[in-house]
């Protein structure tokens, strides 16, 4: 039952049998219904999530509309990570965009953890590290990158997404209006087939 999330922790880091079971002893499961919010804006973010079954959307809205940062399936990690190391309100939701199972890690537990062994230490860096390559990576694709080369790059890297999501998410996600996705679909359609 917990291979999705033992896999998903062993891929971080080299964890022994030992040092996996007071992890695992420490996440919380939880149940999200679609468009349950694990997050609202305001609220602190007390917890990390790992994605055990379902999928997750993480936004920010403004007056001109929704801004998806970022989803996350089966094994991901997700979480206003600011908030949750600051302990402040988030100025970010995180939804469930499917029926949802999720493991939770609280922040008391979190620093626990990293009193047990170096490696827990390890995973929380990389985790940190990881979360912020994302953020910039995101950033700059936005800021440089055609909405074209955005999909073809989320198609070849996450081509899950296309499958579970409808469009409307998958162009906030890029920045761009349904519409404009629609267009950009047919015109990769049409050169396919020329």
């Amino acid at each position: 039952m917990y291979e999705v999330i033992t896999q998903s922790l062993s891929a971080v880091v080299d964890f022994t049998p030992e040092e996996l079971f007071l992890f695992m002893q420490r996440l919380k499961p939880m149940s999200l219904k679609r468009y349950a919010f694990s997050l609202k804006e305001g609220q602190i973010c007390k917890s990390m999530v790992i994605v055990y079954k379902g999928g997750l959307r993480y936004f920010s809205r403004t007056e001109k509309g929704e801004y998806t940062l970022g989803f996350a399936f089966e094994g991901d990690w997700i979480g206003d990570y600011e908030s949750f190391l600051l302990q402040t309100p988030s100025a970010h939701f995180i939804e469930a965009v499917e029926d949802t199972e999720v493991f939770t890690l609280s922040y008391a537990d979190m620093q626990a953890l990293y009193t047990q062994s170096q490696r827990f230490e390890k995973f929380g860096r990389i985790i940190a590290e990881n979360l912020f390559i994302e953020a910039a990576k995101s950033k700059r694709n936005l800021m440089i990158q055609s909405a074209e080369d955005r999909y073809m790059e989320l198609l070849t890297t996450q081509p899950k997404i296309f499958e579970r999501l409808p469009q409307h998410l998958i162009a906030s996600y890029l920045g761009i209006q349904p519409q404009s996705l629609s267009r950009i679909r047919a015109r990769i359609s049409n050169t396919k087939l020329t």
